[in-house]
Formats: structure tokens, sequence, C-alpha cells
């Protein structure tokens, strides 16, 4: 072929070819190829379009590292769950029953959250008092957990077996939206519900855990710079009713919540809290649930909206007495990010 028309090939080929980095660079560089969003090379891909490490063993089941999370998929999609962000073990000799432990006065390191779970393993714990007789049930919880750290308990309940009561509808005021004013950094018991509020009152006896399973969902939100986060916190409250409030006793709790999105969805947050001497209620002042939405605050311009909802409440009673136990080097911890 003459050169002449060598060339008119070679430019019109130029001229069909889009003139992109992608179209540009698409030869294979290492064993690497390029995609219109990264590279790949056999079961290997790097996306920037959502930046994230995909990496398979076939069509069907992989592997994915983004930002904050590694997750494995199978089915093609269709099951998938992700692997622990973060996990750390506590020696017993750290774990001080009945006393707040803090992650990095301990030389571990903080949370993202509080939603992450506390596994014990028994070390050299008395599970059964001879004395006492009867049926006895062991507890073991972590309590006012934050980013920071949590309590752990340890409760025997002896005389009876413990049984739960579930509550996943018809809630005294199930949906809560923002305050209009936000709360100090805890709220008194004397601080009233008020129609921003979710709520719900129980007339049951002998409570010696409860458990609050809410939703914040974000709307409306605006990430001009795509790496923005918008973070809602707020209470939830537990005790005795009192006319719009609490009564001032034993039974009064609050732990404070915080959750974050960078885009509109809904976060799902429980909150658990123990009893050591079981509160009881009447028709006049049941056990209420107060979940309070105080505050939003905006990094790097991002702006959007909250909006509240109880959708779990679980009530564990016992009908005997209850004995805490207190004390170090009596279990470890296994403390696992979701």
């Amino acid at each position: 072929m003459a050169r002449g028309n060598t060339n008119l090939v070679a430019a019109k080929k130029r001229k069909e070819n889009k003139n992109s980095l992608y179209n540009r660079v698409q030869s294979r560089v290492g064993g690497w190829e390029t995609t219109p969003s990264g590279l790949k090379t056999r079961g290997v891909e790097i996306s920037s379009a959502d930046s994230s490490i995909k990496v398979s063993s076939s069509a069907t089941k992989y592997s994915t590292l983004s930002s904050d999370s590694l997750r494995f998929t199978r089915d093609g999609g269709g099951t998938s769950f992700n692997y622990a962000k973060q996990m750390q073990f506590i020696p017993a000799s750290l774990v001080n029953l009945g006393t707040a432990f803090d992650f990095t006065d301990n030389g571990f390191l903080d949370y993202d959250n509080d939603q992450y779970d506390v596994i014990f393993t028994i070390k050299n714990l008395q599970t059964y008092d001879a004395s006492e007789g009867g049926d006895q049930n062991l507890q073991l919880s972590a309590e006012n957990k934050s980013a920071t750290g949590f309590t752990p308990t340890a409760n025997l309940f002896i005389g009876s077996v413990l049984s739960t009561t579930d509550v996943t509808s018809s809630f005294s005021d199930e949906n809560s939206s923002q305050r209009s004013s936000a709360l100090g950094s805890s709220p008194a018991y004397s601080v009233d519900k008020v129609a921003a509020d979710s709520l719900h009152d129980l007339d049951i006896d002998n409570v010696v855990g409860i458990s609050v399973t809410f939703t914040i969902t974000f709307s409306s939100v605006v990430n001009k710079g795509g790496e923005g986060l918008l973070t809602a916190t707020g209470y939830v409250r537990v005790g005795n009713k009192d006319s719009n409030a609490f009564q001032n006793n034993a039974a009064y709790l609050v732990s404070s919540w915080d959750t974050t999105r960078e885009s509109n969805g809904t976060n799902t947050i429980t909150k658990s809290f123990s009893y050591s001497s079981a509160p009881s209620s009447d028709g006049t002042n049941p056990i209420r649930i107060n979940l309070i939405l105080n505050n939003t605050s905006s990094e790097d311009g991002t702006t959007g909206s909250i909006a509240g909802a109880l959708t779990s409440i679980t009530y564990t009673t016992s009908s005997g007495t209850t004995t805490s136990i207190t004390g170090a080097d009596k279990v470890d911890a296994l403390v696992v990010a979701r």
C-alpha cells in the first residue's frame, strides 16, 4: 500500500476515535488495562467513579473496598455483607465491670460512633450463687456506648427467668423532627417532651433492661464539594413519666447519639439501658421512652434536614431480685464495629 494511502487510513482512524484519556491509553501497561473510570487486570478493578477497589474470583463473587467499608458479595449482587470495619480485643485486666471504659485512655482507638457491638467472654466470673438458690440468670451488656468508650455491666437475676416484651408499632408518638432550639450536653429529668420528639409510654413492671431502636432519615442533602458530611445528634431518655417530663429517681437514664451521612438516606441506631434495681410503673407513671433530635452540624457546607422514627422497643423484665457484679479481671471484651 502506498505511503499516501497508509497516512490517509491512519488519519481516518484518529478522526473516528474519541479524543479522551481513556481512548488514548487503551493499551495495556504492566498487565493493566484502562476502563472509563479506572484500571483493571484479571479479577482486580480500581474505580475512580465510586472510589473503590473490587477483587473477584468469579463474575458472581467479589469483595469491594471503599473509603469506609469492606464488603463481600455473592450471587452476582443478590447477597452481600460487610466485613468488620474495626475490631479491638480488650483483655479482662482492663475491663472493670460497672466502671466506664475509655478507649484512648487504655491505649486503644476511638470508633466513628456508638454503633459497635461488644462481645464478652467470661474469664473468671461467678455465675451462680448457691446461697441464693432458685433460678439464676446472668446478663452481660455494654451500656452508655459512645465513640470514645462504654460501661461494661454484669447483673445476676435471681428467682425467675428473664422475659421480653417487644413493641414494634402503635407507639404513643412515633415520629420526631429536629427541636427548634438545641439542648445542653445532657437533658435533665425535668426537661419536657415537646411536639418534635418521639415518645412511647408503657405500663410495665420489674424492668431490668430497655433496648430502643430508631431511624434517622436525611433528606434534601446538598453536598457541594462531594466530600462534606451532615451530622445529626440527639438523646434517648428512659424512666418513669411525670407529666411531660420524668420523675427524679433511679429509673431516669439518658444516652446521647450521633450519626452522619454525606447524601440522602436512612441510618438505624440502637441504644440500650440496664437497671440493677428494676423500676415498675402504674397507669399514672408508666415507663416512658423519649427520642430527641437535638441538633445538626455541617462539614464543608453540606446542608439538609433530618427526621426520626421509633422502630422497636424491647423491655426485659424479671420478677426476682437483681445483684450487680462489679470488678476487673472477670471478662474479656471484643469490640466490633458494624
